[in-house]
């Protein structure tokens, strides 16, 4: 009878019923999530280097063997709360523009776009997983660090095109300017994150625009001029 017993626990553990009107898969999502707080909460004050499985177990409040359920190691769990935090602000971006009232100008775009990128860095945990913390971990993160990257700046040019549409810029051309303005921002952010948040928002975010709008100014001059060619 005892066997049975025991076989019937682990055959609800893995079937998915529901256990403490919760089900299994239920639970499992729970604990992940748990994890990625912790992760968050570690690698954003601590650093990844100095982040043990014992120490995001602690944070969590569950044992390692619910760690190894969800991630293979502390690398995976880094890059997973470092994709769930770009994603998050990628979707901030995006919707600063989306959901903006009709009729605003340019430039007023721009200082949304721009205030929704920094009001995402102001937790300072989010800010360093974003930032610093996957620079020189291993090839693998490298890869994705730069994807994001990359992500980011297609983002930007997709914007710039939705509010200017009357731009004509080589695809080449694009991809360096959208580049240029992505390494121009995280270099802002880390310095902000780094100074302790020592500069307003409000005057991080006016030099910002200031840059992009200085770009965007160069670039309708350029191609207003009738000599633009020659």
């Amino acid at each position: 009878m005892a066997n049975d017993s025991v076989k019937t626990v682990a055959e609800n553990a893995t079937s998915g019923r529901v256990y403490g009107g919760v089900k299994a898969e239920e639970r499992r999502a729970a604990r992940r999530q748990q994890f990625l707080e912790a992760g968050l909460e570690i690698f954003g004050t601590e650093g990844f280097r100095a982040a043990t499985v014992r120490k995001l177990c602690r944070q969590a409040k569950l044992t390692d063997r619910y760690f190894y359920e969800s991630f293979d190691n502390l690398q995976t769990l880094l890059t997973e709360v470092y994709e769930l935090h770009m994603g998050q602000i990628r979707q901030r971006i995006y919707d600063s523009v989306m959901d903006a009232p009709p009729g605003m100008s340019g430039r007023q775009l721009v200082e949304r776009m721009l205030d929704a990128y920094f009001t995402a860095l102001e937790d300072p945990r989010v800010a360093r997983v974003c930032m610093v913390e996957l620079e020189g971990i291993s090839p693998e993160v490298e890869q994705l660090y730069h994807g994001y990257i990359m992500s980011f700046s297609d983002l930007i040019l997709e914007l710039a095109r939705y509010v200017y549409p009357q731009w004509q810029l080589d695809d080449e051309e694009a991809l360096m300017l959208g580049m240029s303005l992505v390494g121009a921002m995280r270099q802002a952010a880390t310095h902000w994150l780094r100074s302790d948040y020592a500069i307003a928002k409000g005057t991080v975010v006016r030099a910002a625009v200031r840059l992009v709008m200085g770009l965007i100014e160069n670039i309708a001059a350029e191609q207003a001029s009738p000599h633009r060619g020659a």
